[in-house]
């Protein structure tokens, strides 16, 4: 049977980690809760989310991959951006979610059988920045964050002073799918929504890695965008389930740290440096 790691934020925000290392992020308000992300839909996350919320529940989805969108199927009110129909289909096909199993780190404790089928995309309901959602005495907002795909949101919590920034913000941004914005796209794009939330967030909850970053993730990802711009990367060849591309700051070995003792890094493709 596939199981969850469950571990608490505060005592309203509480973190699911599932067996492909992915995120997700359920925030309960007064009258009802949100549950952002819903992971590969390998296992039941809906069994869950019902031993800790009584509350009712809607679900955000940052984007349309496998890895945070699958699990929709086991819930009724879910949120996705329309733009990333395209993706989010193309990423239910049985053999590519497969494919993302063989090489989770993970893989012993999770089978074939225990793959849920894929959402109707038909029942989700149309999410763009500048929704706001508020669940008694928490809001959250809806933010563009192109990138990581080019229709990308993220989540600020306005109360609790957080970004849930899914793949959207991270230590090592990856921008290799068709579906991604450019390198320039994607720097200014976070130019833009550092602008917006300074003063507003101390810090993100991401959708892989350790989970939670600084807000000065910002700075350091720009900063690397503007370096791949300008040739001045490390260009370390990288493939991965054929996304080929490249990481422009060395890691140190099975680390996302960089051997510089710089933060914040970027998978990118050379084809796609600049916005079309």
């Amino acid at each position: 049977m596939v199981t969850f790691d469950v571990y608490p934020i505060n005592d309203h925000i509480t973190g699911i980690l599932g067996r492909f290392h992915e995120r997700m992020y359920l925030v309960q308000g007064r009258e009802r809760a949100a549950l952002i992300d819903t992971g590969c839909g390998f296992g039941s996350l809906r069994a869950v989310v019902d031993r800790i919320n009584k509350l009712p529940l809607i679900v955000l989805l940052t984007h349309g991959h496998q890895d945070h969108a699958m699990g929709a199927v086991e819930f009724e009110r879910v949120w996705l951006n329309p733009e990333e129909k395209e993706t989010f289909l193309r990423h239910c096909d049985p053999d590519y979610r497969l494919l993302g199993l063989a090489i989770s780190r993970d893989a012993k404790l999770v089978t074939p059988e225990d793959m849920l089928p894929p959402p109707d995309y038909n029942s989700f309901r149309p999410l763009r920045e500048g929704e706001v959602f508020d669940l008694g005495g928490i809001t959250l907002e809806a933010l563009a964050c192109p990138g990581h795909t080019r229709s990308n949101l993220v989540f600020l919590d306005r109360e609790d002073r957080l970004l849930f920034s899914g793949d959207g913000v991270s230590r090592a941004s990856f921008l290799l799918g068709r579906e991604a914005a450019s390198v320039e796209e994607f720097r200014d794009g976070l130019i833009r929504l550092k602008t917006l939330l300074e003063g507003r967030v101390d810090r993100l909850l991401e959708g892989h890695g350790s989970g939670e970053l600084p807000f000065a993730i910002f700075d350091g990802v720009i900063e690397v965008c503007n370096q791949v711009l300008a040739g001045e990367t490390d260009r370390i060849p990288y493939d991965l389930r054929g996304y080929r591309g490249f990481t422009a700051k060395a890691r140190k070995p099975h680390s996302l740290d960089r051997v510089d003792g710089g933060f914040g890094n970027l998978i990118y493709r050379e084809d796609k440096l600049y916005r079309p």
